[in-house]
């Protein structure tokens, strides 16, 4: 199944000029730049309607790319989720803009949402749609579609009944070798969080009972 967007009601204009066409142009900028959830929330819900979201943030993604992180919500992502996708291109996982907007889109949301609200991970959701809709798409682009559409979109799997695990157990348990893969790769912690949808406390502390593991395997031996 293809969703390749065809609509012809988006600016076809040289990406100079898409800010133009850009909604936030008739929005207080302060707004953008509010560190409150519920206020970046409401920010992002403006970006969702936005004709030029996926110019914004391809021009974001590349001005951060080379130079560093900008502050605020910039094509519908906030700070942490866009340094989450540094992280993905650090792995070789680049979103395909196009696909994800679409998969963001109202036409989805039918399909989209039961997997969001199941707590499912990209890379599960990616076998749901390959399996229930013949939809061959990867794991980041429909990351970048569950953040558009206000989901969460985290890579860490789901606590289940029972599991009383602390956040940074679950850090611990399920994360380690993509923490030491993107540290490898030059990420800082900060980054690293983002990227994990979880507070640098709790990554530090993964991160010192791996450290403190790695200390008794050699007292040991």
């Amino acid at each position: 199944m293809s969703i390749t967007s065809t609509s012809t009601r988006r600016p076809t204009t040289p990406a100079a000029n898409w800010r133009d066409y850009a909604v936030c142009r008739e929005v207080d900028d302060d707004l953008f730049f509010v560190d409150n959830p519920g206020t970046q929330q409401r920010v992002q819900g403006v970006c969702r309607g936005c004709p030029v979201r996926v110019a914004c943030l391809d021009d974001a993604i590349r001005y951060e790319a080379a130079s560093y992180m900008r502050w605020g919500v910039v094509g519908g992502l906030t700070t942490l989720q866009r340094r989450a996708l540094r992280c993905e291109a650090l792995l070789g996982n680049q979103p395909n803009l196009k696909q994800a907007r679409e998969l963001a889109s109202p036409r989805w949301s039918a399909r989209m949402a039961p997997l969001r609200y199941r707590g499912l991970t990209p890379e599960q959701m990616v076998v749901e749609l390959r399996t229930k809709h013949s939809l061959i798409v990867s794991a980041v682009t429909v990351r970048l579609a569950v953040w558009w559409a206000g989901g969460k979109g985290g890579v860490l799997p789901r606590r289940g009944p029972g599991d009383e695990r602390f956040l940074w157990e679950l850090v611990r348990d399920e994360a380690r070798d993509v923490v030491f893969e993107l540290r490898g790769l030059g990420a800082g912690n900060r980054d690293v969080a983002a990227y994990l949808q979880v507070s640098e406390d709790a990554l530090g502390k993964a991160i010192h009972a791996w450290r403190r593991e790695a200390t008794e395997e050699v007292a040991a031996a």
